[in-house]
């Protein structure tokens, strides 16, 4: 292995290891749950007449939308609507967050969020990112779909939706190899002070899938936790509804479930899990950053010390 290689694990969980005023992580955490959790009400909010029409297609008729559809078609717009508006403020979110996490790593900063030039230039890599999400989506689904679509239609539709998944998988594959490679972008921004993004190809040559490697295992614990806690979740939320279940039949239990939903006794011990939820995801989202700004920290020279001699 090269001397300049990274190590997996090391670079997993190298978001525990940064230098910096004590307290960050919790500080990141508590403050990031407290705006996920507002964006989170206000898109139940906005999505509510929807949820309501499912519930009730679920209790009264036997989960048949059918007989709904005119009535969910009727308040879809309005629905989607906000959740349009909401887009800006989930940037902003993922902007200011990003480059409190960025200075962290970047210039051991203590946790601080601030609306900046830091923020003005990640908002651009942010918008980059975006968009090559939405290219490589559509690249990802022509691919499947047309050789599988070939093959299905001169062999067989088994054929096609093997060979279609095959590439699928690939593609994925390929995606998380990309993404490693160009993972650095937001470090080299907050580094340079200037819209790094491509650079970041250069600087990860020969690093790809140890990167990649450090995210399969960032996002494989991640998921067996978040199975864990969503589970539990699940579970109390059942607990607390059982009584209004139980009680009811046809179309009274749609109305008695939203009675009870609406209860301090039922919303607000979910409210404290879903905030718990939110910190372990802003840990996770952290987290994320440490593989591609420990590669940028063992790249950069300070005063002709590097900073991987500096840190360890």
């Amino acid at each position: 292995m090269r001397a300049d290689a990274l190590d997996l694990k090391g670079a997993a969980t190298h978001f525990l290891r940064t230098e910096g005023p004590r307290g960050f992580l919790f500080s990141f955490a508590l403050v990031y749950a407290v705006f996920a959790l507002i964006l989170q009400v206000v898109g139940l909010w906005t999505q509510a007449p929807i949820y309501e029409i499912y519930l009730r297609a679920f209790t009264e008729n036997d989960g048949d939308i059918t007989p709904y559809m005119d009535e969910l078609n009727a308040v879809s717009v309005q629905a989607n609507l906000g959740s349009l508006i909401m887009l800006p403020f989930s940037l902003a979110l993922w902007v200011v967050f990003e480059a409190a996490s960025q200075r962290r790593y970047i210039r051991a900063e203590g946790f601080r969020l601030a609306l900046g030039a830091d923020e003005g230039r990640l908002a651009l890599v942010g918008l980059i990112w975006f968009a090559l999400l939405i290219a490589g989506y559509l690249g990802l689904l022509l691919a499947a779909f047309i050789p599988g679509m070939i093959i299905g239609l001169a062999v067989g539709m088994v054929a096609g939706i093997v060979i279609g998944g095959v590439v699928l998988l690939a593609g994925f594959v390929a995606a998380l190899w990309l993404f490693a490679r160009l993972s650095t972008a937001s470090a080299l921004t907050v580094r340079d002070n200037q819209i790094r993004f491509f650079e970041s190809w250069q600087l990860t040559r020969g690093q790809g899938w140890r990167i990649a490697g450090s995210y399969f295992l960032l996002f494989a614990a991640f998921l067996i936790l978040s199975l864990i806690v969503y589970g539990i979740v699940a579970l109390v939320a059942f607990a607390l509804l059982a009584p209004a279940i139980d009680s009811s039949a046809g179309s009274e239990t749609a109305d008695a479930i939203l009675s009870v939903a609406g209860q301090p006794s039922f919303w607000a011990p979910l409210s404290i899990l879903m905030f718990l939820v939110l910190m372990m995801q802003s840990v996770f989202s952290h987290a994320l950053g440490g593989p591609a700004a420990l590669v940028v920290r063992r790249r950069t020279v300070e005063g002709g010390m590097t900073l991987t001699d500096t840190f360890g």
